[in-house]
């Protein structure tokens, strides 16, 4: 009980209900894939260890239950059925699923699932074993989630290369309809960065490196998370610059690398959206090598060079 208390506050948690409806509730429990995701997975031999406790101890801390209604989750407005999904304790879960173990529920109300989300991040960044790239990823989450609900997050006003979020969101609107409370003045970035004491430049970089795992399979940015696959933070920036379709994510980051430094063209079928901004990207570096050379610039030599290499590679993009 004391384990939620700084987060959620008296009036959000209910009661005890480890046996109060026990058993009704624990045959309900739903999972949601958005919210587990929110959960920094476990390395292998964490897991078993975790496991082995447990087992012989017991499941001791209890699992926090959002008591809410379908139409919550799904957002249709049709379907008032009570559900029961889970926010924390997804690993204990799963151990006492798979022993028939027993364990105690403590229920919650939230009004909204943007407000479990945002409990759920910030519960998970007080906690003091996280890996620095989980940091990171909950940070940005937790930018990109509060720029979205206010809509101000839109890639397509993006200013130019180098301005990777519309920062035209200088001062934040206040008043009822603001999810995340009031007070909350300045930018996004300025306010989370005050609260996680590090610069505005590290919460973008934050948010990029979010979005970019986002687009990633879940296997894949689960590895990646659990430290299970070295990945350089930088590819997956990359990453969030990138136009998938709907629906559409990686699988194997290694393929995603090679298309952006030019790629091959049996990629292509796989990955035509990205092609088409490689290819833009590469048009334009050829049209601007192109008004140096024009513009009687000095190294010429080098510029040809650059000039060549640029026009391989759009040829090799171009290939059918």
């Amino acid at each position: 009980m004391k384990k939620y208390q700084s987060f959620l506050g008296e009036k959000k948690m209910i009661k005890d209900q480890g046996l109060l409806r026990h058993e009704e509730i624990r045959r309900q429990i739903k999972v949601l894939p958005e919210l587990e995701e929110l959960i920094p997975p476990l390395q292998e031999d964490e897991f078993r260890q975790l496991e082995e406790n447990i087992i012989k101890e017991g499941c001791r801390e209890a699992l926090l239950i959002w008591e809410t209604t379908e139409d919550k989750i799904s957002n249709t407005g049709d379907n008032n059925s009570h559900t029961f999904v889970l926010i924390d304790g997804h690993n204990r879960y799963r151990i006492c699923q798979k022993n028939g173990l027993d364990f105690k529920i403590h229920l919650v109300s939230f009004p909204s699932l943007t407000e479990v989300r945002e409990y759920m991040i910030d519960n998970q960044l007080g906690r003091r074993n996280l890996s620095p790239e989980q940091i990171s990823y909950l940070r940005g989450k937790k930018y990109n989630a509060q720029k979205s609900s206010r809509g101000k997050y839109d890639r397509s006003a993006q200013k130019g290369q180098n301005v990777p979020f519309d920062e035209e969101d200088a001062k934040d609107h206040k008043g009822q309809n603001d999810p995340f409370g009031s007070d909350t003045q300045g930018s996004t970035s300025q306010r989370l960065a005050k609260q996680f004491n590090v610069s505005e430049k590290t919460i973008k970089r934050d948010a990029e490196f979010a979005e970019g795992l986002d687009k990633l399979s879940p296997s894949l940015r689960k590895d990646i998370l659990s430290g299970k696959a070295s990945v350089k933070k930088s590819d997956i920036q990359q990453l969030a610059k990138a136009f998938l379709t709907t629906g559409e994510t990686i699988d194997d980051l290694s393929q995603f690398v090679q298309i952006s430094e030019g790629g091959k063209s049996e990629e292509k079928a796989q990955y035509p959206a990205i092609y088409a901004d490689r290819k833009l990207e590469l048009k334009k570096k050829l049209s601007d090598l192109l008004y140096k050379l024009d513009k009687g610039a000095t190294q010429i030599g080098k510029i040809c060079d650059e000039i060549i290499a640029c026009a391989s590679d759009l040829k090799e993009l171009s290939k059918k």
